[in-house]
């Protein structure tokens, strides 16, 4: 078993959400540090139900120096987190590379990468000092195979969360910590707002099972990359996409 607490940046995501309310239900549920920036019923909602089991921690991950009170609250708060599920995400639009808004790319690696290397130069050396540990990135299945079209700034983005998996894991392989990712293909959740209801889909067209995914699909993967099951997984990337890319 993780010691706790469980750190679950973008908690306020319908992923981080179903994640959240798979573990909470557990007999012996573990202390969950929700992160969001903006104001989310629905964590209130969680953190009524489940009472002191969720934690509401905020920061901007657009501003390094949010990000770094943050942690540093966290662990005057609430100690070491045991492990880092990694969410967060600007919200997914289609666009041709002639419109790749620059400032908008700055913020989203910003968002999704900077804010986790502030977060893991933090947590790291202390994560390392525990039996056990885990650091979950969430990518996409747009690093597998041919990149999709009109994605750029995207898949730019999860690449580099890619690389950054990959490094960090050839670099604490000999630790307790585990870091590992999953990929998922196209996930119906509110992030696809400002995608064209073609789009979502032709995709859903395109999967072999007819469908896209769905945040249950990728909390079974997720709760096994927590435990103590996965102690021999380490720097994988894990596609959740239904055969669609491999």
């Amino acid at each position: 078993m993780l010691a706790e607490p469980i750190l679950i940046t973008g908690a306020s995501s319908d992923i981080g959400r179903a994640v959240m309310r798979h573990l909470l239900d557990r007999a012996n549920p573990p202390l969950i540090l929700a992160h969001f920036h903006r104001s989310s019923e629905k964590l209130h909602a969680l953190h009524e139900e489940f009472g002191e089991r969720v934690q509401l921690v905020n920061a901007d991950f657009s501003e390094p120096d949010s990000v770094r009170a943050m942690a540093e609250s966290i662990t005057s708060n609430y100690g070491t987190p045991a492990a880092l599920l990694h969410l967060p995400a600007l919200q997914l639009h289609y666009e041709r590379f002639k419109k790749f808004d620059w400032a908008n790319f700055q913020r989203d690696m910003a968002v999704q990468v900077q804010s986790v290397v502030i977060l893991l130069q933090h947590f790291l050396p202390k994560m390392v000092k525990l039996p056990r540990a885990r650091v979950i990135f969430v990518l996409s299945s747009a690093v597998h195979g041919t990149a999709p079209k009109y994605m750029s700034m995207y898949t730019t983005v999860k690449y580099a969360q890619l690389g950054l998996m990959r490094s960090l894991a050839a670099e604490y392989a000999s630790s307790s910590v585990r870091i590992n990712a999953i990929s998922p293909s196209m996930v119906e959740t509110q992030f696809l707002e400002k995608v064209g209801e073609v789009a979502i889909q032709m995709s859903a067209a395109a999967n072999p099972q007819g469908r896209n995914a769905t945040p249950e699909d990728l909390v079974g993967t997720i709760e096994l990359l927590l435990s103590a099951s996965s102690d021999y997984i380490h720097g994988v990337d894990i596609p959740i996409a239904a055969g669609s890319v491999c």
